[in-house]
């Protein structure tokens, strides 16, 4: 029973970390991409999440009222106001960062590291990984470094290692008040 418990955890593992380097060969290769290509690239998902809200959202009145208050939120606090195009290439760092913490604090967990140590090695390993991307992306014709695009990531690493971490306190907590029911 113990050697198939293994056996599960290290295949879990590997496919965890398998999704991890898919990801990072992904955010590798879109910084490769030179300025104009990443240009039209976001401004054609760009205007394609334009038209599915147009779509989808705005065929109600409470749509039209929804998407209305949507926009009128991001408009007042993002750095970028209306520019969609740059806050839809900003919210794309935090959320490849959030998969990719995500991958990596899932794979320490099923290699039983501890909570303290999945957080930190996690983070670590996210602002490594952003940085050396940042630097090769400024070596690529017409891209620039960005301290602000390593911030973003960070946020989006921080906020997926800060949520599964809360679940897993949250579980732990809640087996142990089951052992506790159970046990008496």
């Amino acid at each position: 029973m113990k050697k198939k418990n293994i056996v599960l955890r290290i295949c879990c593992a590997l496919l965890f970390l398998a999704l991890s380097g898919i990801i990072m060969l992904s955010i590798y290769t879109l910084s490769s991409e030179d300025g104009l290509d990443s240009g039209l690239r976001s401004e054609n998902v760009t205007e394609t999440l334009k038209q599915e809200v147009r779509d989808r959202l705005e065929n109600t009145p409470e749509g039209v009222t929804l998407s209305e208050r949507v926009k009128a939120l991001v408009i007042r606090f993002s750095p970028y106001g209306s520019n969609w195009n740059m806050n839809v290439r900003k919210l794309a760092h935090f959320s490849i960062y959030f998969a990719l913490a995500a991958m990596i604090y899932i794979t320490l967990a099923i290699l039983g590291f501890k909570k303290a140590s999945r957080f930190f090695l996690a983070l670590i390993l996210c602002a490594v990984f952003a940085v050396l991307d940042e630097m090769h992306q400024g070596s690529v014709a017409g891209r620039t470094m960005s301290k602000k695009d390593v911030v973003i990531d960070m946020l989006g690493a921080c906020a997926s290692v800060g949520g599964l971490t809360v679940i897993s306190m949250i579980y732990s907590f809640i087996s142990w008040i089951g052992k506790g029911i159970f046990e008496s």
